[in-house]
């Protein structure tokens, strides 16, 4: 017996646990370009009124999405029979992975980068929600015509 014969049907089964999880990825794919598609047209609407180079930030992000969604979309219902990018033998993660993760990055960059906020600025938001509860008496009001207890 050869190293070949052995190691033949472990590359087989190597090969169709691979083509499953593709076949789980690429509809996961397909709804995630969809979501932050629709994220980028609506944040382009919400904040229309801002600089116009966050405005084109949100449609240029929208328009990658649309075009990741529409090759995932042609894969999936086998327009295409394949992605023609070759990955070398061996690495442990393959074309849906990577395409998982372009899709994610390219979409929540310009949310994320138009809408940072520092630990700093986090701290003075809650030390300002902090005074503004204490000032309201936590925000309970007691109206006068109510009964004088709570019920539980």
């Amino acid at each position: 017996m050869t190293i070949l014969s052995l190691t033949a049907p472990a590359a087989v089964h190597v090969f169709a646990a691979r083509s499953q999880l593709d076949s789980v990825l690429l509809p996961i794919a397909l709804i995630v370009a969809a979501f932050l598609f629709l994220l980028n047209v609506a944040l382009a609407i919400v904040f229309r009124k801002r600089r116009a180079i966050e405005i084109s930030s949100y449609i240029a992000a929208g328009l990658c999405q649309l075009a990741i969604f529409v090759f995932v979309l042609l894969l999936q219902i086998g327009v295409l029979t394949h992605v023609p990018l070759n990955l070398p033998a061996g690495l442990p993660i393959d074309r849906a992975e990577i395409g998982g993760t372009i899709a994610l990055a390219i979409g929540l960059f310009p949310a994320a980068y138009w809408h940072r906020t520092s630990m700093s600025q986090l701290r003075q938001r809650m030390a300002e929600d902090a005074r503004v509860i204490k000032n309201r008496e936590g925000g309970v009001r007691i109206r006068s015509n109510a009964p004088g207890e709570w019920l539980n």
